[in-house]
């Protein structure tokens, strides 16, 4: 008998496909392992999948100490790997169509084959994924997915490969007419099977997504603002793509604590964002988790967080409650401390500064803190502040729309989101309307059917690397540098995974642009389009320019963003491991979100769980600046940045900023 205590999705066995989504840091991990554990458990008969499609993979952290019941595997997807069982299974096939298909020869197609492919990490979860459904041997696969941005360029990924497989038919459109035309029949061979099989596995994976019986996404939330607007943009992409949504999660609830104008800050800002939240999607069940004293990694945390959870109802008299009426007075007399050993200025000679980390540990917040610090630290200067992340959310925590076109948001200071794919569909258009000219100048080639080749020709960008779009738009900022347009630059970026991707991708964009552009010009006197050759080459001379600028102590500096938690630690390794094998500095590590001694019961317990992290982050990072950042009310819009701005970074000979109870 079903549990009126507990999430459908913890209850129906139906369900063959259960995803967790949302922006990083919310707990994604967390309910994941959690629920797979649970029906795991529950169906002891039955076999599930627990699978990662984060690049910046934390199930086994998470899972540390867990022993898995037999009936529940974990997998963490390899990109590299999957690409190698990838090419082992179709390189062959694929080599066989481009070569029926287009003027390429048998060195110019084992080049293409064998190119590494930005933006991998999403395509090669997709086909893992589908290949795991077909197989059908595990009753429900549970997956943690990458933060917003990229699950939902995950889930839109069986579009993009449908327009793939129908760009590899148009090349072999033109050899089974051939066939037909000189011997009469055409029957299937090997190739033209691939590819039927290929669109049935997606057509099926498609299917699945879009079931609500066999199917349901999950989204995980705070009841924050910069949470709540990234939920409300994925759950409308969400309803674009038609994938069931029934239950969402908010997570790290706060309880009542009177006493405590921390606790009771958060208390009263959670309860007008769950009112947001329960108006805007009012045909959703939401369930809640608590804020935990501790991190929730192991064993017991793991298999005991589902009988914490609770249906939630929005209580109006919760808003109206606040830290405005307690008169506590905590362990430090009164006084808050927001940082601790706030970092150095950057030096003058500073071009791009980059915040960087896991998902939901900051980096939003603190770049636009820093940003606007910087344009008041440097009079006459010009600062833009940026983002890459599919997921923007620079215009929730300003206060303020911003967009693709520079914005000014204060003296001294722009902001801009830029979009990808709009510069992508620009390219995109360019190279349609130059490709109608050359087959207009054309009214025969040699050993070639037009009508085939433009097709062919027409489909090319459909195929293009996923992660090109992202390239595309870094160009503007490129091209803002070259000109001289700002003094500094400050990105706000993708989460550790798909940051560690983005600086290693102008590499493979360069070998990427270098392989097509030998082929415009070997095959110059066949099909020549000096437009879209000259955009390439304009692209590779910046992707070389921002490569040297990233390995350039003296003009860049990445600034690692964590938290007091295990999880964030072990990623907080891997991405300044990642950065030192990239020559990237790293000169400062902010601590963020550390629990402030306090009288409080659940903040003193907090604190003192934190302090062994603390400690390892002071140990292991020695060689880097250490700041600390205190929990606070959220701070969202411009004056309350730029106060938090003031007191990230010394002031004079200053190495520690207070500020009172009442400033915070």
């Amino acid at each position: 008998m079903e549990s009126a205590a507990l999430p459908g999705f913890l209850q129906d066995d139906g369900l063959r496909l259960l995803l967790f989504g949302g922006k990083g840091g919310v707990g994604k991990t967390t309910c994941a392992s959690a629920a797979a554990l649970h029906r795991a458990e529950r169906w002891p008969e039955q076999k599930f999948l627990l699978v990662s499609t984060d690049p910046a993979h934390s199930l086994m952290d998470c899972l540390a100490g867990v022993t898995l019941p037999a009936n529940l595997t974990v997998r963490e997807i390899d990109s590299q790997q999957s690409l190698a069982r990838f090419k082992a299974r179709c390189a062959e096939h694929l080599r066989t169509i481009a070569l029926r298909g287009t003027f390429l020869d048998q060195t110019d197609v084992a080049r293409l084959v064998d190119l590494s492919i930005p933006g991998l990490d999403e395509m090669m979860a997709l086909l893992e994924i589908a290949a795991w459904v077909k197989e059908g041997e595990y009753a429900c696969i549970i997956v943690d997915t990458a933060p917003a941005g990229h699950t939902l360029r995950l889930l839109g990924l069986p579009s993009m490969m449908r327009k793939w497989i129908t760009a590899l038919d148009a090349m072999l459109a033109k050899h089974r007419y051939m066939t037909q035309l000189y011997q009469g029949s055409y029957d299937k061979d090997a190739a033209d099977l691939y590819l039927d099989d290929t669109r049935a596995d997606l057509k099926r994976l498609w299917s699945l997504l879009r079931s609500p019986r066999r199917c349901r996404f999950v989204p995980v939330m705070l009841a924050e603002g910069l949470s709540i607007h990234v939920t409300r943009l994925m759950i409308g992409e969400l309803e674009r793509l038609g994938l069931p949504l029934r239950e969402m999660i908010v997570n790290r609830l706060s309880s009542k604590q009177s006493d405590c104008p921390l606790c009771s800050d958060g208390v009263a800002v959670q309860a007008l964002s769950i009112s947001e939240l329960t108006q805007a999607f009012s045909n959703c069940s939401f369930w809640s988790l608590p804020l935990l004293a501790t991190e929730a990694r192991g064993s017991v945390p793991l298999l005991t967080l589902w009988q914490q959870t609770q249906a939630l109802l929005h209580e109006p008299e919760q808003a109206s409650q606040g830290a405005s009426g307690s008169n506590w007075q905590g362990g430090n007399a009164g006084r808050i401390p927001r940082v601790q050993h706030p970092a150095r200025v950057p030096p003058a000679s500073t071009r791009l500064l980059m915040f960087a980390g896991k998902g939901g540990v900051g980096k939003t917040t603190l770049a636009c803190a820093s940003a606007l610090r910087m344009a008041q630290e440097r009079p006459g200067q010009e600062v833009l502040l940026f983002s890459i992340d599919p997921a923007h959310s620079l215009a929730a925590c300003l206060g303020r729309d911003v967009g693709p076109k520079e914005t000014r948001v204060a003296p001294g200071l722009s902001v801009i989101e830029l979009d990808a794919q709009a510069e992508y569909m620009h390219l995109k258009r360019d190279f349609s309307a130059e490709l109608t000219g050359a087959f207009g100048r054309s009214t025969s080639q040699a050993g070639m059917e037009l009508a085939f080749d433009r097709d062919v020709m027409e489909r090319l960008l459909d195929v293009a690397p996923a992660g090109l779009d992202e390239m595309l738009a870094l160009t503007r900022i490129v091209d803002l540098m070259d000109r001289n347009c700002y003094d500094l630059f400050v990105l706000d970026t993708a989460p550790t995974g798909h940051l560690l991707r983005f600086l290693e991708m102008p590499e493979l964009i360069e070998k990427w642009l270098k392989t097509f552009f030998g082929l415009f010009l070997k095959y110059r006197d066949v099909f020549w389009l000096p437009r879209l050759a000259r955009t390439m080459v304009g692209l590779s001379r910046k992707m070389k320019s921002f490569r040297r600028l990233l390995s350039d102590a003296t003009k860049t500096a990445l600034i690692a963003v964590s938290i007091p938690t295990e999880m964030a630690f072990a990623e907080t390794q891997k991405l300044i491991a990642a950065c030192q094998r990239l020559g990237t500095a790293v000169p400062v590590l902010f601590l963020n979100l550390l629990t402030p001694a306090s009288l409080c019961p659940a903040c003193s317990v907090r604190a003192r769980n934190e302090l062994p992290l603390l400690e390892r982050y002071q140990q292991t990072q020695a060689a880097r600046h250490l700041a600390m950042v205190f929990r606070q009310q959220e701070p969202r819009g411009i004056d309350r940045l730029s106060e938090l701005g003031r007191c990230l970074y010394q002031a004079g000979a200053a190495n520690k900023v207070l500020l009172t109870e009442g400033e915070t």
